[in-house]
Order: structure tokens, then sequence, then C-alpha cells
């Protein structure tokens, strides 16, 4: 009796193994159902994308990897399994990345060094200037015949002061990011042997040998997920040719 249990249980997970099976589930993320998120079989090469609902319906077999890929979040990778297989709405949960900086402004300011800084000194000096005149104004906008004995040249002067230092900020835009830390910046650091099959001493040489072709550089300014992914497992398997 116990032969013919395991012989059915064996034969049930054959029958799985060798069968496609259409894998329905929903992606959420903070409960929140996400659309419009890449959804890929990694042994097939089949993938389609979340609806309105968050939800993805895609053939796979016992034991293939579904790989999820939504921009401004970690890559999900799953393991289909018989459980998996059975249920008629599994959950995959997407977590955000950390937020970058993407650019620093940097405002260039003079030093000060008091009655040294005959500069500073006449840029307050036409400030006071301007306001003693502001308040002597009777009717502003309106000539009176009066002279205020104001220096227009000074104010000129200022003004001309005030729009160079305008100029003087600096907008500092982010490095330009080469291919390694592109791939650092979309994949755990267990993207290299768990999805690649990679050896830990074979990660740099593998990524230099990436860096060397010419659609590295299209894929830096592109930064697309999915392309980039695509682009590493081609890249795997020429290497592992070498």
């Amino acid at each position: 009796m116990k032969l013919k249990i395991a012989f059915l249980f064996l034969f049930f997970q054959i029958g799985f193994s060798q069968s496609e099976k259409s894998i329905k589930g929903t992606v959420l993320s903070d409960n929140f159902p996400m659309t419009k998120v890449d959804v890929v079989n990694f042994n097939s090469k089949k993938s389609t994308l979340t609806n309105n609902e968050g939800k993805f319906v895609l053939t796979g077999k016992l034991g293939e990897i579904l790989i999820f890929i939504a921009k401004g979040f970690d890559l999900k990778r799953v393991v289909i399994d018989v459980d998996m297989m059975l249920k008629q709405d599994n959950l995959v949960v997407l977590v955000k990345k950390p937020e970058e900086l993407q650019e620093v402004l940097i405002f260039k300011t003079p030093s000060i060094r008091l009655s040294k800084d005959q500069q500073f000194e006449q840029s307050k000096l036409d400030e006071l200037a301007i306001d003693k005149f502001q308040k002597t104004l009777k009717n502003p906008g309106v000539y009176d015949g009066q002279t205020t004995g104001l220096d227009f040249f000074k104010i000129a002067n200022m003004i001309s002061r005030l729009f160079a230092n305008e100029k003087k900020i600096l907008k500092v835009e982010s490095p330009t990011i080469v291919f390694k830390d592109l791939v650092k910046n979309n994949f755990k650091s267990d993207f290299y042997s768990k999805t690649l099959h990679l050896k830990e001493e074979e990660v740099a040489l593998f990524l230099q040998f990436c860096d060397a072709d010419p659609k590295a550089r299209l894929l830096e300014k592109s930064n697309n997920q999915l392309a980039l992914l695509d682009f590493l497992l081609l890249k795997r398997d020429e290497f592992k040719k070498l």
C-alpha cells in the first residue's frame, strides 16, 4: 500500500513537472495592487504585464523561475512549486528601492572679511542708500521736482553685481553611471549566484566582460531594467563558453 502511494505521488510530481500550467496571481506593494509590472518566465522567456488590479496569468512548469520587474522596486524572483500551480491567486509582494540623491546644488558664497572686505561694505552702503531713498519719497511713482542725491550709477552697479552672484550658483549633475554600478543598483548581491549561476570569484571578471561590449554604454543611458536583464543573460551564456 505504501509503495502504491509513493508511486502515485511520484507520478503526480512527474506529471506536474512536464506539463505547463497557468500561474495566476496578484502583485502588491504596501497592500496596493501594482499595474504594468513585467512578469517574465526566466526559462521559457514568456512574459506578460499585470492589469489595473495587479493581476497576471502566465504559463509555467514546476521548478521554473518567474521574475517580477518594476521601475523603482527590487527585482523579485519566485520558483514555481506545486502549491503555486494549484492556487488560483498567488500573492507577490514587491519592495521599494531606497531613494537616491539625483543632483546637488552648490551655492558659492564669497567669504566676508568685515572691514577689509570693501566689496561687501559697499553693497551694504548701497542697500542703506536705497532704503533711505524709499523713506524720503512722499508719493512713490510721482516726480515732485526734487532731487534725492541718490547715485543711480551705484544702483546700476549693485543690480549688476546681484545678477553676477546668481551666475555663481553651480549645478552639479550626477556623475555618469558606470556599468557595474548600474547592475548593482538594479539587482541584489545574490542575483549573480541564483539567477546567473556565477561563482563569487567570477563576478568581477564577468562585469568586465560585459563592460567591454558597446551595448553596455547604451544601457547606462537608458537604465532599462528589463533590457539590462536580457543583456546579462546573453553575456552570461557567452562568458560560460570562454
